[in-house]
This record gives C-alpha cells, sequence and structure tokens, in this order.
C-alpha cells in the first residue's frame, strides 16, 4: 500500500516549469518540468504529481514532440482512483458521465465514484453532480430525495457554481428529468 503524500512544492514547481518551457519555447525547460515531475510521481510517491503526470501523457507535447497515449493516461489514473485521490475520483467520473477520454460511459459507477469524493473528501462539486444524476437519474433507488437533499445543500452551502440555481429550478420546483446533458464537462462550465 503507498503512503498517501500532499501536493509537494516540487509538483506545482514542475508545472510551472513545463507551462514556462511551452510558452517560450525552451524543450530544456520543459524537459526539467517533466524530469521533476515523474521523480514526484514515482520517487517521492506524491499522488497529486502523478495525477499531473496522467495529464500531462493524455495531452501529449507538441514541442518535446511527446505524441498524447490516452492508455496510458487512463491507466496512471485508475491507480490514483484506487488510491481514493479525489481529482482522480473526479476527472475520472466525469469521463465515465461523458463516455470520453478512452472510456465507456458508465452513470451508476460515475455516481459511486462522485458520492466517494464526497463522503471520502468533501468535494462540494462532486456533491452537485451526484445531486443531478440522482435527481435526473430513472435507475432504480438513485432517487432518493433525502440524500439528493444532502448532497445538493452541501453544494450550495459551498457556493458550488450553479447549484443553487439548479436547486431552485429542478429539485424544489419540481421538475423532473428535463435536463438532457450531452457533455458534462461542456454544462458544468456553463453553470
Amino acid at each position: 500500500m503507498a503512503q498517501f503524500s500532499v501536493a509537494s512544492p516540487l509538483t506545482d514547481g514542475a508545472l510551472r516549469l513545463i507551462q514556462i518551457g511551452n510558452e517560450i519555447g525552451s524543450r530544456d525547460v520543459v524537459l526539467r518540468g517533466q524530469s521533476l515531475l515523474l521523480k514526484g510521481a514515482f520517487d517521492l510517491n506524491d499522488f497529486d504529481a502523478a495525477y499531473e503526470t496522467s495529464k500531462q501523457i493524455r495531452q501529449g507535447n507538441t514541442l518535446m514532440g511527446h505524441q498524447p497515449q490516452v492508455r496510458v493516461a487512463n491507466e496512471m489514473l485508475i491507480k490514483l482512483v484506487r488510491q481514493s485521490h479525489d481529482p482522480a475520483l473526479y476527472e475520472y467520473a466525469l469521463y465515465l458521465l461523458d463516455g470520453d477520454g478512452g472510456f465507456v460511459k458508465n452513470d451508476f459507477l460515475a455516481l459511486n465514484l462522485f458520492e466517494e469524493s464526497f463522503a471520502a473528501h468533501g468535494n462540494a462539486n462532486a456533491a452537485f453532480i451526484a445531486a443531478v444524476i440522482r435527481n435526473e437519474s430513472l435507475v432504480p433507488g438513485t432517487k432518493d430525495k433525502q440524500r439528493i437533499g444532502e448532497l445538493i445543500t452541501f453544494a450550495v452551502l459551498n457556493k458550488v457554481k450553479g447549484a443553487s440555481e439548479y436547486q431552485a429550478q429542478h429539485i424544489d420546483g419540481g421538475h423532473w428529468r428535463n435536463l438532457d446533458v450531452k457533455n458534462w464537462r461542456g454544462w458544468l462550465v456553463s453553470q
């Protein structure tokens, strides 16, 4: 079992180096940032560094000539989900909701991951999405009004964008099943 490690200054510094290197077109600076990120991920067991590494692998890097490697990024993401790393739980659940990023659409598993993110880490954004899924779902057993109330109240109290409007219009207002979200990431950005 790997020990949990919080985000380190090394991870933040590595990401800054990668960003600056890309902005100024310096392969050496990007390479130094990538090396630091990999050191944090694999040598120092920094889960945030591993998560950021998976994002870098998924995107690739044109300056460095690295092609996106979705399968490798997904394997890293799933390993972090098994460790209950919150940003990985949240991102994986979004991929499952949208059915993209190399993952098959699975609303029920996504709901479970969002609720784990909320229960274990107090992630208010995950609570909001879990409330929406439960409210909109036709799956038997998911439309638990008390649970929906708990989730949406937590999201509203933590000032998640769109949570209070959703509560007023779709939960308290009684509108059932009138959302048809095609892309959850886009929908969340629009809130």
